[in-house]
């Protein structure tokens, strides 16, 4: 209780610097809205930090699955590029697809899509574009896909991004979580079904979140269907069949036919699936 008071007579940037371990800390640097308001609210300083890196952790995808870091971080990059900057994606492991993007609001102009395919590339970029000239005044965000990294070169980008005025985020597997990160904020995201994220926060200036985030993250476009049920599938009935006249005349006998019934009408099978696919304009 008495650590409150001692950390407002610290200068600010020490304040910044320090947090109280029962407190999300407040940030003094500027922050982007993420989209999500209740993401926002568990966020230092309510939304994706700048002068900083921040690290997304997934399960790595195989080729052509959807990625879930396209979908947490569309709606708050598109509102953040201004006139002369852009947003830099770093060696995605697949082509961005423009249409989404622009569906989403990222235009084609403030879009600078880097090709770098080996994990030397992709560092040296990223670590180019945040300690240049240009970090503080052409650039809106950067996402760069870093698999490969360790914790010295994580370390280093972060002491690059201390000086960046534009949200880094750097995307590895989930596989590391379990070891040490400069990074002041990491989440843990998982694509659930055509339109929900599940955040974990494993790292941030504050407490440990009590339970995941659950985000509704429909791809734009689609965002309506999730109040949609889709209506019951109508089996088709069997028509009655007419009951027979009883007739006193014996029937002339008849001769055994080896030929099997033909049924009027045949029920559909039980295995038959119906699905509705949704195209999600995000992947490419």
């Amino acid at each position: 209780m008495r650590a409150l008071p001692v950390l407002s007579s610290l200068p600010p940037a020490l304040q910044d610097a320090l947090w109280s371990a029962s407190q999300v800390s407040p940030g003094r640097q500027r922050v982007c809205a993420t989209g999500f308001a209740a993401l926002d609210r568990e966020l230092p300083g309510g939304g994706w930090p700048t002068h900083t890196l921040t690290e997304l952790l997934q399960p790595w995808p195989a080729p052509r699955e959807p990625l879930a870091e396209w979908r947490l971080l569309s709606p708050g990059l598109s509102r953040q590029a201004g006139p002369g900057q852009a947003l830099v994606f770093v060696g995605p492991p697949l082509m961005p697809h423009l249409p989404g993007l622009q569906q989403a609001g990222v235009t084609a102009a403030h879009l600078t899509w880097v090709r770098a395919d080996t994990p030397q590339e992709r560092l040296w970029a990223t670590e180019q574009l945040i300690k240049g000239p240009g970090a503080a005044r052409e650039l809106a965000g950067l996402v760069s896909w870093l698999p490969q990294a360790d914790t010295a070169q994580v370390r280093r980008l972060q002491t690059w991004a201390l000086q960046c005025d534009a949200p880094v985020f750097i995307v590895r597997p989930a596989q590391v979580a379990q070891q040490s990160s400069a990074a002041s904020l990491r989440l843990r995201l998982e694509l659930q079904g055509p339109g929900h994220l599940h955040i974990d926060i494993l790292k941030r200036k504050g407490p440990v979140l009590a339970s995941p985030l659950r985000l509704h993250a429909w791809p734009p476009g689609l965002a309506h269907w999730q109040h949609k049920v889709p209506a019951p599938i109508e089996q088709p009935t069997r028509a009655p069949q007419p009951m027979p006249i009883p007739t006193a005349i014996p029937s002339p006998p008849r001769h055994a036919d080896t030929t099997p019934p033909t049924a009027a009408f045949t029920a559909p099978s039980s295995s038959a699936s119906h699905a509705l696919v949704l195209a999600d304009p995000l992947r490419d």
